[in-house]
């Protein structure tokens, strides 16, 4: 039996980097960049919600039928692409591209532009369905390349915004036939597929396409503390209160202390360490970690590395302990 969802709606690498710097404390509030940092964390998760909240829609899709895939990321021509959902069945592909975009949004033939109206200011956009053609020649491209067989590839815009408006000039009909509403979206797959009835790949060649698009699938992991300039240095250091969000925890015989909540707790320290892996680097020192949890004691912090289990590389004294692989997707 085929599994609709093969690669699930979950949140990128660089929306978790960025809750790390604001939820998780890190970045000071006070820091001339934070303001900068709020904004991007906003626009990526009113997207990552738009992406989210098709997941009960396409839910509707029969599993003996559909593969869905979410934010495939691959490589062509030395640039990668990434998909917000790629759907492939025996006969054709498809490929969306959400938008959360509040406002109006109008599409003018003309120029061939697109305008975004929000209370009462308008600015020019991004045209979103040029960018899902884009992605889907790019598909076709990628698919040829690994030597798959051909198959018709559609796309389609879909707006998850339902306060969002559409409008568009007359006779824009090549454009105004890759959008709609999301609660429109099963029926216009319905419809793609009532005219994409021939059967263009067999079981094998879908389960080999599957396998294909997942082993290359390369989520994107970017610098966070480059892309805004920022040194760790200028990170707070110390232990994060899981209950309050103070920051730092006093360790006092092995056990954490919050000053602010009261909360005492053996492990507290953990998420910090994992923080550093995603923020930082993939890898930590004796005293980096010191440095990280504020505490002076080498055997502590030795204690606190090997109890993760993490794998290491170099002798005791000049041990690099580094990133488990399970937390690097």
């Amino acid at each position: 039996m085929m599994r609709l969802f093969c690669k699930e709606c979950t949140m990128s690498l660089r929306i978790q980097k960025l809750e790390v710097l604001l939820q998780g404390g890190r970045l000071p509030y006070n820091h001339p960049i934070y303001p900068e940092v709020v904004a991007e964390y906003k626009s990526r998760m009113a997207g990552y919600r738009g992406e989210k909240s098709l997941v009960f829609h396409l839910s509707m899709l029969p599993d003996e039928k559909y593969y869905i895939f979410h934010g495939i990321r691959l490589l062509y021509h030395g640039y990668y692409f990434q998909i917000d959902y790629l759907i492939l069945c025996s006969a054709f592909a498809l490929v969306l591209e959400v938008k959360n975009i509040s406002g109006e949004l109008k599409f003018e033939k003309d120029f061939n532009q697109t305008t975004c109206k929000k209370n009462g200011n308008e600015e020019r956009i991004k045209n979103p369905v040029l960018q899902a053609k884009l992605q889907a020649k790019k598909l076709k491209g990628w698919l040829k390349e690994h030597n798959c067989t051909e198959i018709p590839i559609h796309y389609i815009v879909v707006n998850s915004n339902e306060k969002t408006t559409i409008t568009s000039s007359s006779g824009n009909e090549q454009i105004t036939r890759h959008i709609c509403n999301s609660e429109d979206l099963i029926d216009k797959i319905d419809q793609i597929a009532n005219f994409n009835k021939q059967e263009k790949l067999d079981s094998k060649e879908m389960k080999r396409i599957k396998r294909l698009l997942l082993a290359k699938h390369t989520p994107e992991n970017p610098d966070i503390l480059k892309q805004f300039n920022l040194s760790p240095s200028e990170l707070l250091p110390g232990v994060k209160c899981p209950i309050c969000i103070y920051v730092p925890m006093n360790l006092h015989h092995g056990t954490w202390c919050c000053p602010k909540c009261k909360l005492k707790s053996k492990t507290a320290h953990i998420p910090t360490i994992n923080d550093y892996f995603l923020l930082v680097k993939p890898s930590i020192t004796n005293a980096e970690l010191r440095e990280l949890l504020q505490i002076d004691s080498t055997s502590i912090a030795s204690k606190f590395l090997t109890s993760m289990k993490l794998p290491f590389t170099g002798t005791y004294r000049n041990r690099v302990y580094h990133q488990p692989p399970n937390n690097q997707k």
